[in-house]
């Protein structure tokens, strides 16, 4: 059986200069950090157990230990030395968060499927396209359809207007500008 990770990791690529006891240096970058270390990528791979010095851009330096060595990655813990773990890990979150910030997008929504899944969708210039419901909920539904639609672009789907919030698999997501009641989302929904 796999043992599966629970922690979670933020993804964070940034260039990291580390070097080994006797001065020789070697060039990674930073992968992913989560409460167990940070994940590293480079051509060089350094043993386990190895005590690198390392300085990451926008961190700074620390000491670290190899914990783990794969192929093209190895892991390291921040010691006690240098810059606090706590300081580093509470850095690197930060800039992780910069480049890739969370989705504002929460989905508390129960989704259903309804019974009548046909739908009318009205493009902007009036044009009428045959879409398919994949699922619907109070805040927004989920369609098939063959028509190419842009993320950000207003659609009318049934009788309710909406807003194209994201491309899936053979067609969109949409967010009703008005969200339905949530007590009359049901499989016996119409739009």
């Amino acid at each position: 059986m796999t043992e599966r990770r629970t922690i979670p990791r933020h993804a964070i690529i940034l260039p990291a200069l580390c070097w080994r006891a006797d001065g020789s240096e070697f060039h990674a970058v930073t992968v992913d950090i989560s409460g167990e270390g940070i994940r590293m990528r480079s051509a060089t791979i350094p043993p386990m157990d190895a005590e690198l010095g390392c300085s990451i851009r926008g961190v700074g330096a620390m000491e670290i230990r190899v914990v783990r060595t794969g192929a093209v990655d190895f892991a390291v813990r921040v010691m006690g030395r240098g810059a606090a773990p706590g300081e580093v890990v509470r850095s690197l979150v930060g800039l992780a968060r910069l480049q890739a910030p969370p989705s504002e997008e929460v989905r508390v929504s129960r989704r259903v499927v309804p019974k009548r899944r046909a739908v009318q969708v009205t493009l902007a210039d009036g044009a009428g396209v045959s879409a398919r419901i994949v699922n619907l909920s109070a805040s927004g539904v989920a369609l098939q359809l063959d028509a190419p639609l842009e993320v950000g672009q207003a659609i009318v789907v049934g009788r309710h207007r909406a807003k194209v919030a994201r491309r899936i698999d053979g067609g969109v997501g949409a967010a009703f500008l008005v969200p339905l009641d949530e007590a009359t989302v049901s499989e016996h929904t119409v739009l």
